[in-house]
């Protein structure tokens, strides 16, 4: 199904014009950044590209958020990728900072589900092909609930039964300090993130951590923290860890993690995240997507475009990356039913409210993630959900400003005083400017191994590690003086010790 005859015949005059003069030109191949999981794949697929176009394709391994940091910083030089896949939630920045290119699919648009082309799509234009949807849902054990909680109020009710009559240790755990896992519970009893302009923009000054619902939602988590029915320090290993020995009853997470459920061998259901009362009826998920953009830096645009609209927008390709990847997938035509369970997930996100793909959204996850975690261990949600507020209005006002401050988050921040580790809008490990013009912070950091990267005005949305864009390694042997040394000129972050 070819949707750019230009493209096509652009590709072959160029072909005919080599051909006349003689020539023997080698076609530079695109390259195309992707993650660990779809580059084998698409190294297969690009093959059939080239059989079929004659256009070669490279692939190479790099993360989302890697490839999203990445592009800002090499794209410019010519050394990025021609396509590359992110998370729909990186689009705003990526368009904002002109490194993208707009898309338009015309009638092909009709192949894809609205909700995943309304993913991609930033400030009225269309930023990137999606070929994958996701959500959360409620993953419940059936033999200890036997049906599903309609209410978080439930959930609770249900957390007390099981732990007195010690049928599991848990009822119900979620992810700490994770604002992504931990957001249907605010959706369900009202809050928000951002709010909404009367022609349905977001209102970034218009911060729901503190609304009503917002507010009743963090004393649900505190409650539940406080009478030891949900406990601090989760992740995904302890909540399957425990859901695998029948210690837990209910927890959440996507479709990501479908395969894992089921090794835990456990009768498992998964269903609509729960309401509230006085809330909402259902609780609504973030959804999310996977799709390709293309590279404002490219000088192969145009054979970019034909990889986009005459091969990726396919049944063919996208049910390749469907059997491959497990998501719901964001093209209509595609065959799900080899894998009953992503109609459940599918169900769970009818309600779901598209996670916000505007810059802003980095400002977010640092503050409200640190706010979560200090619910978990103890602190009053009010005044807690309060400061989170504000240190996102902070860098939010940072971010809309020309002003540029740096941070060290890494995985060492409590050992230096910070409420939490990997915390962008931690004040003490910002970074001062020298004489030199280079950026500087001196901590005192224990003996053992660490994990950094430099963040620019306390949020996420800029961050800077090594050359690959990954997070920086720190070894110490013993406890050190550390000296992080950071140049805006050329993003590298260095490091000495005493």
């Amino acid at each position: 199904m070819l949707r750019n005859k230009f493209v096509l015949v652009m590709m072959l005059a160029a072909l005919m014009a080599v051909m006349s003069l003689g020539a023997a030109a080698q076609t530079e191949p695109l390259l195309i950044w992707a993650d660990g999981e779809r580059a084998p794949l698409l190294t297969e697929l690009g093959a059939q590209f080239e059989a079929e176009f004659g256009i070669p394709v490279e692939v190479q391994e790099i993360g989302l958020g890697e490839a999203r940091d990445q592009l800002l910083v090499v794209g410019p030089t010519g050394e990025g990728p021609d396509l590359l896949i992110v998370a729909h939630d990186s689009v705003g920045v990526l368009a904002a900072n002109g490194a993208i290119l707009p898309l338009d699919l015309g009638s092909q648009a009709e192949d894809f589900y609205p909700a995943a082309l309304d993913l991609f799509t930033y400030n009225g234009e269309l930023w990137g092909i999606p070929y994958a949807t996701e959500n959360i849902a409620l993953i419940r054990n059936v033999d200890l609930v036997a049906e599903a909680p309609a209410t978080w109020q439930e959930v609770r009710t249900i957390s007390e039964e099981l732990s007195a009559s010690g049928a599991a240790e848990f009822g119900f755990l979620v992810q700490t300090g994770d604002a992504y896992h931990n957001f249907p519970i605010f959706s369900a009893f009202g809050g928000y993130i951002f709010g909404r302009n009367e022609d349905g923009t977001f209102n970034v000054s218009d911060i729901g951590y503190t609304s009503e619902g917002g507010l009743a939602a963090g004393a649900w988590l505190e409650g539940m923290y406080g009478d030891g029915l949900m406990v601090p320090d989760v992740n995904d290993d302890v909540i399957f860890e425990n859901f695998a020995s029948g210690d837990l009853a209910m927890f959440v997470t996507g479709p990501w993690n479908i395969a894992r459920i089921q090794e835990t061998g456990i009768n498992y259901s998964i269903d609509p995240l729960p309401g509230a009362e006085g809330g909402s009826e259902v609780g609504a998920p973030f959804s999310g997507g996977q799709g390709f953009v293309i590279s404002a830096f490219s000088d192969k645009v145009i054979d970019a475009e034909a990889f986009l609209y005459d091969f990726v927008s396919t049944t063919d390709f996208m049910q390749a990356i469907f059997d491959q990847g497990g998501r719901p997938s964001a093209f209509v035509s595609v065959d799900t039913s080899s894998n009953p369970n992503i109609a459940s997930f599918v169900t769970a996100g009818e309600t779901a409210i598209p996670m916000p793909a505007i810059p802003q959204m980095g400002a977010v996850w640092g503050a409200a993630g640190s706010a979560l975690t200090a619910i978990s261990t103890g602190s009053e949600s009010a005044p807690t959900l309060a400061d989170a507020v504000e240190q996102i209005n902070t860098a939010i006002g940072l971010m809309d400003g020309e002003t540029r401050l740096f941070t060290v988050p890494g995985s060492f921040n409590e050992e230096v005083g910070c409420p939490g580790d990997w915390q962008p809008e931690c004040p003490a490990t910002e970074m001062a400017m020298g004489e030199d013009g280079l950026y500087r912070v001196t901590l005192d950091i224990p003996a053992g191994s660490y994990e950094f990267k430099v963040a620019v005005n306390y949020a996420w949305a800029e961050s800077y590690g090594d050359a690959d864009g990954n997070n920086l390694i720190l070894e110490l042997a013993e406890d050190s003086s550390v000296t992080f040394v950071y140049n805006d000129e050329t993003n590298a972050v260095e490091f000495t010790t005493e």
